[in-house]
């Protein structure tokens, strides 16, 4: 079964806040991410990509300067 993660929008021109869930690779279908795992959101509002590391179900959006892809 597929997690998803309350989440906000990291891009300060974006409010957008809800429920997703994350991708293993940059604008990807949805995918079961195991903890410790990066990973990838795409904002249903802005269409831009944010990657984050999953720990457990804590969600933490990974600095600009280290983001891949």
């Amino acid at each position: 079964m597929l997690s998803s993660y309350s989440v906000r929008c990291p891009y300060p021109d974006c409010e957008w806040n809800g429920s997703l869930v994350p991708s293993l690779i940059r604008g990807g279908a949805g995918s079961e991410i195991a903890s410790k795992q990066h990973a990838w959101f795409r904002c249903p509002s802005c269409e831009r990509d944010w990657e984050v590391s999953i720990t457990n179900d804590r969600v933490t959006v990974l600095p600009v300067g280290e983001q891949g892809g």
